[in-house]
Formats: structure tokens, C-alpha cells, sequence
């Protein structure tokens, strides 16, 4: 009786060995084909990043921005100026279906892994000649190391050029300058001065 409750014992210990071994290797074989994790995307342009144009026409630089990772992902996109850029120029940064006020200089566009979106820079050089030149750059969110740059530069090559202003308040008190300078002359030619 006992050699049998024994070997009965013995047998359901090899049995349960047995069965937990199968389902060690099934869940094993599902871990290893499950695909890890990723965070990836490519920021890439078709268009020429150096382009010269008539004064008045509004040019349009666009860029492609594809989630190539295997997770969706936010992005941050920042359109940064480097100076000296006329004043008169205005300059709109488009992304995520949006046109931007000239003000805005920065968005997030989320992206699902395999999705893309395009990016617009549009630049309208109005009055004055002189050249814009504009930098995207484009960080992931989920992995912050992952960043692109594209560079885009619009010239207008004519006459007249205008000084670049680059500081708004520069320009206000040159104005505020130059009107208390017609006043002065005014109220000197009129005779106010001699009567005074």
C-alpha cells in the first residue's frame, strides 16, 4: 500500500512539473514575440530650405514630421528667428492643422505611432528687402534625446533695404524722437518762438 501511494505521489509531482514547464515555455515564446517598446520619428523636407523671391510674395516652407516608433508621442515644435529679420515681414508657423499668430512660436502635436503631420512656415516679406532665416526644431516628449532641426532662409535681393529693427522698443522711441523733432520745427517756423 504504501509503494503505491508512493509512486502515485511521485507520478502527480512529475505531472504538475510537467504541465508547469509547458506553460513557462508558452508564456516565454509570448514574451519574446512581443514587440518592445519604442519611441522614434523622423522630421524630413522636400522643399528647397534656401529661397529667393520677390518682394510681396508670401512663401510657404513645408516639412513632415512621422511617428516612426511603435507609441503614440506628443512633440514639441519650436520656430525659432534669427535676427536680423525686417520688421515689416511677418512670419506664421503651422502645425497641427493650425495657422498660428505670428506671436505663437511653439506647439505640441501628438502623433499615433505610424501617423504623421505636416509643418508649414509661411513667410511674407512686405516693404522692405532682406532675408529671414528660420529654425524648426522638433523634440519627442516621451524620449526628450530625440530631437531634429530643419533651417529655412527666404532672401529678397533688391532696393530699397531697410535697417532691421529688432527691438519694437527701438522703434517706438525712434518714432517719438522723430515726431518731437517735426513738432519743434513747426512750432519754430510758425513764430510761436518769437511771440515767446
Amino acid at each position: 500500500m504504501r509503494g503505491k501511494k508512493t509512486s502515485g505521489l511521485a507520478f502527480e509531482l512529475v505531472f504538475l512539473s510537467f504541465i508547469f514547464c509547458v506553460i513557462c515555455l508558452v508564456t516565454g515564446s509570448q514574451e519574446a514575440q512581443a514587440e518592445p517598446t519604442s519611441f522614434n520619428f523622423t522630421y524630413t523636407t522636400n522643399d528647397s530650405t534656401d529661397t529667393v523671391v520677390a518682394l510681396g510674395d508670401t512663401t510657404t516652407f513645408r516639412s513632415r514630421l512621422d511617428n516612426t516608433g511603435t507609441e503614440a508621442d506628443s512633440y514639441v515644435v519650436t520656430m525659432t528667428e534669427k535676427p536680423p529679420t525686417p520688421l515689416s515681414w511677418i512670419i506664421y508657423l503651422c502645425s497641427g492643422g493650425v495657422c498660428h499668430p505670428p506671436s505663437v512660436t511653439k506647439d505640441t502635436v501628438y502623433l499615433p505611432a505610424g501617423e504623421w503631420d505636416s509643418i508649414y512656415v509661411d513667410i511674407s516679406p512686405r516693404f522692405c528687402c532682406g532675408d529671414a532665416k528660420v529654425a524648426i526644431n522638433v523634440t519627442s516628449l516621451k524620449s526628450p534625446g530625440l530631437s531634429e532641426t530643419i533651417n529655412f532662409q527666404l532672401r529678397v535681393d533688391c532696393q530699397p533695404t531697410c535697417a532691421p529693427v529688432t527691438n519694437h522698443w527701438g522703434l517706438l522711441i525712434l518714432i517719438t524722437l522723430l515726431s518731437v523733432a517735426g513738432f519743434y520745427l513747426i512750432w519754430k517756423r510758425s513764430g510761436l518762438a518769437r511771440a515767446t
